[in-house]
C-alpha cells in the first residue's frame, strides 16, 4: 500500500472536516429514527444543558443538543480516523470516489429512514428521491472519469442542484433557514451545500 508523505492541502481538510460531519450526522439521524430509545439519554442532556445555559425549555424538545452532541462525538471519531491515515492511498482514494457517493446519498437515506418508518405511502414523492439519487450518481460518475471538460461543469452542476434540492424538497416550498429545527431545513443545511462543495474542490485540484 502506497504513502504519501506530502502535506495535506485545504481542500483536503475541508473535505474531511465536512465529510466526517455530514457522515456523523446522517448515522446518528438513521440511528435515532430506527432506534427511537437511543435519543433517550441525549434528550435528558439537552433539557440539563439548556436549563444550565439558561436557554428557555418547554415541553417541545427542539433537538439541537440531542442530535448535535451524539453526531460531532461520532464525526470527530471519523475525522481522527481519516488523520490517523492521511498517509495512506487507500484513504486519498476514499476521499475521492467513495466521499462523494457518501456525501450525496446521506439525505436521501435520512429522509427514506425517516419517511419508512412514519409508515407512510412509498408511492410519490418517494420515487422522486430515488429518481434524483440515481441521476446524481450518474453525474458524479461523468464528474470523476469523464475525459472532457464538460464532465466537470456536469459534476458542479449537479452537486450545486442536488444541495439546492434538499434543502428545498423536504419542506416543499422556498424558505429561510428553519433555526428552531435541527435538520437541513436549519443550520444543517449548511453542511448540505459545503460538503459536496469541498468534494468537489478537493477532487477537482487531485
Amino acid at each position: 500500500m502506497g504513502v504519501h508523505r506530502t502535506k495535506s492541502p485545504l481542500s483536503r481538510l475541508l473535505l474531511e472536516a465536512f465529510f466526517s460531519i455530514h457522515i456523523g450526522y446522517a448515522g446518528i439521524s438513521m440511528v435515532f429514527c430506527a432506534i427511537p430509545s437511543a435519543s433517550i439519554p441525549f434528550v435528558h442532556l439537552e433539557v440539563y444543558l439548556n436549563h444550565l445555559l439558561h436557554i428557555r425549555q418547554t415541553d417541545y424538545i427542539r433537538g439541537y443538543f440531542e442530535f448535535w452532541v451524539p453526531s460531532l462525538i461520532f464525526a470527530i471519531g471519523i475525522w481522527s480516523l481519516l488523520r490517523l491515515t492521511r498517509r495512506l492511498s487507500f484513504t486519498r482514494e476514499i476521499l475521492r470516489s467513495a466521499a462523494g457517493v457518501a456525501i450525496l446519498l446521506c439525505p436521501a437515506a435520512i429522509w427514506t429512514c425517516a419517511y419508512e418508518q412514519n409508515g407512510w405511502s412509498l408511492q410519490w414523492p418517494y420515487k422522486l428521491v430515488l429518481g434524483e439519487s440515481a441521476l446524481v450518481l450518474i453525474c458524479l460518475w461523468v464528474f470523476l472519469k469523464g475525459p472532457w471538460v464538460a464532465a466537470r461543469w456536469v459534476g458542479i452542476s449537479a452537486l450545486f442542484a442536488h444541495s439546492l434540492f434538499w434543502y428545498l424538497f423536504p419542506g416543499s416550498r422556498f424558505h429561510a433557514l428553519a433555526w428552531e429545527i435541527p435538520g437541513y431545513a436549519g443550520p444543517a443545511g449548511l453542511i448540505l451545500v459545503s460538503a459536496p462543495r469541498s468534494f468537489g474542490v478537493f477532487t477537482y485540484k487531485n
